[in-house]
């Protein structure tokens, strides 16, 4: 047993706690950046109820810029079509604050002149513009889990984006979010 919590208190003391490094290579700043909290599936996300009783996360969930909304992709129809996503809530799980989606999916359009960004899977704060098709590719992979689409430098972290929207409601900018 104190093995256990020997491991669970060195698991706290390694896990990311606070926001991903903005100042990291390859990202775009400005007041355009999202929040960085780290991105884990958690186990509220899961459909459990993790509270201040069951983790630790430091404080209060993270609050996004103005006009910056978290969402978790759940199906893809087609580039041209958009997908469905649902909006994605903080919750405090067992590697610090995580998004995960809650209620119903509504569906999103990608605008013609999206912005999209790819995490790299080199860690934190490391982004790549890509192609609307690129994106679309990536998002599809990811849901199918078709490691054969989803190659290196990119890799599938739960689905979760942070996005803008334009007049239309159409995703302006949409940038993935990674964790390890």
């Amino acid at each position: 047993m104190s093995t256990l919590v020997l491991v669970a208190a060195l698991g706290g003391v390694l896990a990311a706690c606070g926001p991903e490094d903005d100042n990291a290579g390859g990202t775009t700043g400005g007041s355009a950046a999202p929040a960085k909290p780290s991105t884990h599936a958690s186990h509220a996300a899961k459909g459990g109820d993790s509270g201040p009783d069951t983790y630790d996360c430091g404080g209060k969930p993270p609050v996004l810029p103005a006009g910056h909304t978290m969402i978790q992709v759940q199906l893809e129809r087609d580039a041209n079509k958009g997908f469905e996503a649902q909006v994605a809530k903080p919750h405090c799980g067992p590697n610090d604050w995580t998004y995960g989606g809650d209620g119903e999916s509504k569906h999103y359009n990608l605008a013609a002149d999206v912005k999209p960004e790819l995490a790299l899977n080199k860690g934190p704060g490391q982004f790549k513009a890509v192609t609307k098709d690129e994106l679309t590719m990536h998002i599809d992979g990811c849901l199918r889990e078709d490691y054969s689409v989803v190659k290196d430098p990119y890799g599938c972290y739960g689905n979760v984006y942070d996005i803008t929207v334009n007049g239309k409601g159409e995703i302006r900018t949409i940038k993935e979010i990674w964790h390890p």
